[in-house]
């Protein structure tokens, strides 16, 4: 991994964990730990987009600086012809942290 994805990662962190106790500041929550549950399954869906979908990603990467810009009806019909689906069952199962 990258220095900059990194610092990147390391940032998105920081800002989850002040996400997380704004809620608990707006009463949301009782403390950070009610949150972990929502915070575990965005940890999974970041570790899939970095360690599964990467081709994914770098290949939407080309098609946007090809095509200049992409609306969102162009967008899906893209995603549709070249995404997986995503099963939120194998997510929960495959990937412990």
């Amino acid at each position: 991994m990258s220095e900059a994805l990194r610092k990147e990662l390391a940032n998105d962190m920081s800002n989850a964990l002040d996400a997380r106790e704004t809620a608990v500041k707006w009463g949301l929550t009782h403390d950070v730990s009610e949150t972990n549950p929502f915070a575990h399954v965005g940890y999974k869906l970041a570790s899939r987009l970095l360690r599964i979908d990467r081709p994914l990603i770098d290949a939407l990467t080309n098609e946007l600086l090809a095509a200049g810009k992409m609306d969102c009806t162009q967008l899906k019909a893209w995603l549709d012809g070249h995404a997986l689906p995503l099963d939120f069952e194998e997510l929960e199962r495959g990937w412990s942290f």
